[in-house]
């Protein structure tokens, strides 16, 4: 009940102030991937050395103020010090209230019995979400990786099964200009699959470009507008479910036909403000999408309270707040922008 109200606090304070350090961080633990995916580079990434456990665990010991952990990658299942990173995370953050990461699916067993481990810990809320991105030859085709899709749906299976007040798992579905007008029919295959399926068990993002983090600058991801009449109809049909985060995510879906129409950031962005970036090597970014470098956790003691108060850092931030940045949608950034702009009045014009 603490990390609630303490999160609230974050959050209801984003609203008015840039806070003194972020409430939430997007880490994105490794670059190693064993999917081959189309709009998306990670996999090519020259191997380099990444942080370390003890690395890992010296930093989150040194910012004990989190309240979202949003962990990414790569295939994070790929690192075999995954659930002590997870130990780490949930030792040292006590106001922590929501974690998430993604996975590929593709070791199925590993991912369900790694998740039992991490779900012996105690975690507030831990969620979930197993990409899949279209129906199943079109899925295996973005993905690179023949039987992705079977493989997928076996990992999403077993991890329902651990379901609970603290766990849940979702299909989360990147639209892109590959798979666009495929909604419809991804939910119907997956239907067959798993007839307990709601539409609310498929969450929607849209592809960005990103230099620095998926290294896809030279892919055609382009997202067509008709992508908003294609979501519209797909949320016509779905029922209400309440879920920890589906009021924002029809938020973050209310935003789309405007990010589509103008291509810019519909709402005040917090990148730098409630929240920010960290690389497997210790790089820090304002945000996943924008390769404008803030510094290193090495370099400054693993604190992030020696760079938050920068004049470099303070530098970057008025070129976000003047959108002089990457102005993207993702979730990654477009959560906590609108949990900070919960009485700025926006047109979705």
């Amino acid at each position: 009940m603490n990390a609630f109200f303490n999160s609230l606090t974050s959050v209801l304070l984003s609203n008015a102030v840039r806070l003194h350090h972020p409430y939430k961080l997007t880490f994105a633990l490794t670059y190693h991937c064993n999917s081959r995916c189309t709009i998306c580079n990670i996999w090519q990434k020259p191997h380099k050395e990444e942080l370390s456990l003890h690395e890992i665990q010296k930093f989150f010991s040194a910012n004990t103020y989190f309240n979202w952990i949003n962990l990414t990658g790569g295939e994070l299942i790929l690192r075999n010090d995954f659930v002590q990173i997870m130990e780490s995370i949930l030792k040292t953050q006590p106001h922590l209230f929501f974690l998430n990461f993604p996975t590929n699916g593709l070791f199925t067993e590993r991912i369900i019995k790694d998740v039992k481990q991490i779900l012996e810990f105690n975690p507030p809320h831990l969620l979930v979400s197993v990409s899949l991105d279209g129906p199943e030859a079109l899925h295996d085709r973005l993905r690179g990786i023949k039987g992705n899709w079977k493989r997928a749906i076996q990992t999403y299976k077993g991890l329902k099964k651990l379901r609970s007040d603290q766990f849940d798992t979702y299909f989360g579905m990147t639209i892109s200009g590959h798979n666009h007008g495929y909604i419809e029919q991804t939910y119907q295959e997956l239907k067959n699959e798993i007839p307990s399926l709601t539409r609310s068990d498929i969450h929607f993002n849209i592809a960005h470009y990103s230099s620095h983090y998926y290294g896809n600058l030279k892919q055609k991801i382009v997202v067509p507008n008709d992508t908003i009449n294609e979501i519209a109809t797909y949320n016509k049909k779905k029922k209400w479910t309440y879920t920890k985060i589906s009021w924002i995510e029809s938020q973050y879906q209310r935003y789309i036909p405007k990010y589509l129409l103008t291509k810019k950031t519909p709402i005040p962005c917090l990148a730098l403000s409630s929240s920010l970036f960290l690389d497997p090597y210790g790089n820090i970014f304002p945000c996943a999408m924008w390769n404008k470098p803030v510094g290193n956790i090495k370099q400054i003691q693993f604190d992030l309270k020696n760079i938050w108060n920068l004049k470099k850092t303070q530098a970057i931030l008025a070129l976000i707040r003047n959108k002089r940045c990457a102005n993207c949608w993702t979730p990654c950034e477009a959560y906590q922008s609108i949990l900070g702009n919960l009485f700025t009045p926006v047109s979705l014009l």
